[in-house]
């Protein structure tokens, strides 16, 4: 019996894909584990998105394969989104690999473990939590050119609405009480297979399944996104108020360069709409500094439109140039050191603004989602508030209670300690 631990890297989506393999580990008869040393063989399933994550693959292929030369693990398995981008020159590098295993071919990897090829693609979580992501279509089709995601894993190609359900029903039964929408572009959900943007028709579909207590919808392109839509937040309390909007930035000229289609006037009328409309949503961006043609005029309009849109978190990244995108080819790059600090300096502006918007929660009860509890500390408990993603946003802790994973609790809210609230435990509301 072969004891399998997988190292999932990147975003949620791809941990879908680790969720399928692991599904496959189980019903072949072999065993997961929670940690590396743990395990006999070792799957990683790979990002390569930018360079830092192909830089990061690099130091954990180095470490697995010096474990495999002294013969501490008996097998590693590489599958993911590098074997379509640079696979070869790791498969040179690395000849400790046993198997090399195409993005998403589940069936080669059935075949890697002697088993029988099978359709059915279940997942298996590889924690327990108190959420599960559905990933609701794969690939895309926007064409941003500073993205290598169409090149890796092709156009958008979306889930049918059936399958979509029957899967969210299946992680439900593992004890999952969020349900996280995502995709490359939640909002073009379905114009590849039902003709129309079909992501109103599933999330009414799914809003049936009794288990879930909140679905929240991730990555929304702003460019298509459709103001009809609120009406969805009113009528579906499931339905949380929470619109991550990647903007990447506010200034006409780069926003064209990057091949969006709404300039910063026309996303903050998007924001302000739906605000009048639902006063208490809260918005999350993500945004590039260093863009090729990028000034110090524009970051400083870019410091001011954080300011005035007030996203109560945003993740800020300096651009990277990646090879075979259009962005790398344009005039007018950016030094790496200067991206960076651009960064630095947006980040130093949205936090002052998230630590604002945090301090208003303080004195209220909010219903918080019980997410993990120390092993060690069974009085650390952390969870999450509806206006909190996993992973990415802020957390919850909560003192006294003894809730537990997967609880829905009421928290007076105490303090704010960093970007972190910290309540006491009121209740458990289910």
């Amino acid at each position: 019996m072969k004891t399998f631990y997988i190292e999932s890297l990147g975003c949620p989506k791809n941990l879908v894909d680790s969720e399928t393999f692991a599904y496959i580990i189980k019903r072949s008869g072999n065993q997961l584990a929670t940690d590396a040393e743990d395990a006999n063989h070792i799957l990683i399933n790979t990002c390569a998105f930018i360079r830092d994550a192909l830089t990061e693959l690099d130091d954990i292929l180095s470490y697995y394969a010096t474990l495999k030369q002294a013969e501490e693990i008996a097998g590693l398995v590489v599958t993911g989104c590098v074997m379509n981008r640079d696979a070869e020159e790791f498969i040179r590098c690395y000849p400790e690999v046993d198997a090399w295993i195409p993005l998403k071919d589940f069936a080669t990897f059935e075949r890697y473990l002697q088993e029988p090829v099978s359709n059915c693609r279940h997942r298996l979580p590889l924690d327990q939590v108190s959420y599960s992501y559905l990933r609701i279509s794969d690939g895309c089709d926007n064409r941003c050119s500073y993205c290598t995601i169409p090149s890796i894993r092709g156009g958008m190609k979306s889930m049918p609405i059936p399958n979509l359900y029957a899967e969210a029903v299946m992680m439900a039964e593992h004890g999952a009480k969020e349900l996280i929408l995502v995709a490359q572009d939640t909002c073009n959900y379905g114009l590849d297979i039902y003709g129309k943007k079909a992501l109103p028709e599933l999330i009414v579909r799914l809003h049936e399944i009794p288990q879930y207590r909140w679905i929240r919808v991730m990555y929304m392109h702003p460019d298509h996104f459709e103001l009809e839509w609120i009406d969805l937040y009113h009528k579906y309390p499931k339905l949380l108020p929470y619109f991550e909007f990647p903007i990447q930035h506010c200034c006409a000229h780069i926003l064209k360069k990057m091949g969006r289609i709404k300039d910063g006037n026309e996303i903050a009328a998007l924001i302000s709409d739906i605000r009048n409309a639902i006063p208490e949503a809260v918005f999350r961006t993500t945004l590039i500094t260093g863009f090729p043609g990028e000034t110090a005029n524009d970051v400083k309009a870019l410091c001011r439109f954080v300011q005035d849109t007030k996203f109560l978190y945003a993740g800020v990244f300096a651009y990277s140039p990646e090879a075979g995108t259009a962005a790398i080819e344009l005039p007018d790059q950016i030094k790496p050191s200067t991206a960076t600090n651009r960064k630095y300096k947006v980040l130093n502006c949205q936090s002052k603004i998230t630590e604002s918007l945090l301090e208003q929660y303080i004195g209220k009860k909010l219903p918080v989602l019980v997410d993990e509890i120390e092993p060690h500390d069974p009085d650390t408990v952390g969870g999450r508030a509806w206006f909190n993603a996993p992973d990415i946003d802020g957390i919850v802790m909560i003192g006294g209670g003894n809730p537990e994973i997967g609880q829905m609790v009421e928290v007076e809210i105490a303090d704010l300690i960093g970007l972190v609230l910290v309540g006491r435990y009121i209740r458990t509301l289910e």
